[in-house]
């Protein structure tokens, strides 16, 4: 059992370190972008981003849950006819939606005889990248690699949108098109790495092993909650920003959206416990081990809210301050409250420990999906 928790450890530890670099580097880029660009335009961006990413929850849908969990599982048997067919699978279902929401967009556009802007053009583009990436990810972290799946996004995608703000600014390019397309460029040079290191740490024998796919009932029967609770998830993110941009200002939504920016530093531990988690709570389903399923879920649930709780203070303590020295004078105040309340719900949510994760990953999905409908 010590040797399990040392290695959760050193999972955390291990991706962590990712993380601690990345997510600075992705505030950093939304500062630059919000100092870059009008109150009102950073609104209007992030308003755009946070659409298409609840457009594209079809498109890749539960799939990276999904092939964490059978993947791991299939690693573990060394099953590899099944481990081909669901890594087709998916990428085949991935293709046929993008080509479905292409089909229906172009339609759309040509009955209403509007013209086709820069930003439906990126969305088009976007909807394939970010499905693709999702279904690395989770068979990345299926395949017990949760650092090789995060390095792409959390590391060199912030680090080149950072470059390319500053960029737009040093040429005075500051508008959301210009923005929109730095943040297409980034996204398809970090899609096309992402692919390059997944190529590479394939499983030998997946690779010459014949396809089976006498699980798909099991597979189809599992993606209909997994969708629905990857949307829920989804939605509730995304439902601050999507709510306030049709009800109020883009002004309003560039405040919520620092708000969001500023309390997802509390929630980063729990964000990185829940990437390493699952195959070991898969492994210790299999085993049938209930006691070691109970130690890995204490030990994680205590060592995510030990680093929790000294971010929260910190940022409820001196909220103001520090949104004033980053994001600027026009966020300091009206930022801050919605922030607060993000916060706390927040350190409730790490309190609970990753008790969506082991539903999802021992089969009772559904129940996942009922609680999250349910908030």
């Amino acid at each position: 059992m010590t040797g399990l928790t040392s290695t959760i450890r050193k999972s955390f530890l291990g991706v962590s370190s990712l993380h601690a670099l990345g997510l600075p580097l992705l505030l950093l880029s939304n500062i630059i972008l919000a100092r870059l660009l009008s109150v009102e335009e950073f609104g209007v961006f992030t308003f755009i981003i946070s659409m298409l990413t609840v457009v594209a929850i079809p498109v890749s849908g539960g799939l990276p849950m999904l092939l964490t969990r059978e993947i791991a599982g299939y690693v573990a048997n060394k099953n590899w006819g099944a481990y081909r067919a669901i890594f087709y699978r998916s990428h085949a279902w991935v293709a046929a939606m993008t080509v479905f929401f292409a089909l229906a967009g172009s339609a759309w556009a040509f009955s209403s005889r509007d013209n086709i802007d820069l930003p439906l053009i990126v969305a088009v583009v976007l909807l394939p990248i970010i499905g693709f990436s999702s279904v690395r990810s989770g068979i990345l972290k299926g395949l017990g690699r949760p650092g090789l799946s995060e390095i792409p996004k959390q590391l060199l995608q912030p680090a080149l949108l950072i470059l390319g703000f500053l960029l737009l600014g040093s040429f005075g390019f500051g508008s959301v098109n210009y923005a929109l397309l730095v943040y297409l460029g980034s996204a398809v040079f970090v899609f096309l790495l992402g692919s390059a290191i997944l190529v590479r740490v394939q499983p030998k024998g997946s690779l010459t092993t014949k396809s089976d796919a006498s699980d798909l009932p099991r597979w189809r029967k599992s993606i209909v909650p997994f969708t629905l609770l990857a949307a829920a998830t989804t939605i509730s993110a995304q439902i601050g920003v999507i709510l306030v941009g049709v009800l109020g200002t883009a002004e309003d939504v560039a405040q919520i959206s620092v708000a969001q920016r500023g309390a997802q530093l509390v929630v980063f531990p729990l964000m990185i416990m829940n990437t390493i988690i699952g195959p070991f709570f898969v492994k210790a389903l299999l085993s049938s081990d209930r006691g070691e399923l109970g130690a890995v879920t204490r030990h994680a649930a205590r060592l995510t809210l030990l680093l929790t709780v000294p971010l929260g203070l910190v940022l409820l303590l001196f909220g103001p301050t520090l949104l004033r020295v980053t994001f600027g004078a026009p966020y300091d105040s009206q930022a801050f409250i919605p922030m607060a309340i993000i916060i706390i719900a927040q350190l409730i949510s790490v309190a609970l420990g990753s008790g969506g994760i082991l539903l999802s990953m021992s089969g009772h999905e559904r129940h996942t999906l009922y609680s999250q409908l349910l908030s």
